[in-house]
């Protein structure tokens, strides 16, 4: 298991089945036979969904590939790689550009597919 994102699916499912009871144990604490089960499940459904398309993989395609991040606000930023590189971290905040704009549905029409992310405030 290389994706962190596997551990965060199997802990949170782990936290939703036991929401309403009020009785979830910290991950720690649960059997190494349960973590073991989720953490497979958690790892099928985030392949699932990558070869859907509704996530992205986790390492970068290609080198001139860019990551796009959205935070727990909703922000997005971009990867902003630099020759030389400088930090190997830097993240410019994206904005809106009303000026900009263009028809989804219209581009959706010409062949574009879009992919929810998640939601800004």
């Amino acid at each position: 298991m290389t994706d962190p994102r596997i551990l965060q699916l199997a802990q949170r499912r782990q936290d939703m089945a036991h929401e309403a009871s009020g009785a979830n144990a910290p991950w720690k604490q649960l059997h190494r036979e349960t973590q073991a089960v989720l953490l497979s499940d958690a790892e099928e459904w985030l392949a699932a969904a990558v070869a859907a398309g509704i996530a992205p993989p986790a390492e970068r395609p290609a080198d001139k590939h860019s990551a796009v991040w959205v935070d727990e606000e909703g922000f997005l930023y971009g990867e902003y790689q630099t020759v030389p590189s400088s930090h190997g971290d830097a993240l410019l905040r994206l904005v809106w550009a009303s000026e900009m704009c263009t028809s989804k549905r219209e581009m959706e029409d010409e062949g574009a597919e879009f992919r929810l992310l998640g939601w800004s405030q």
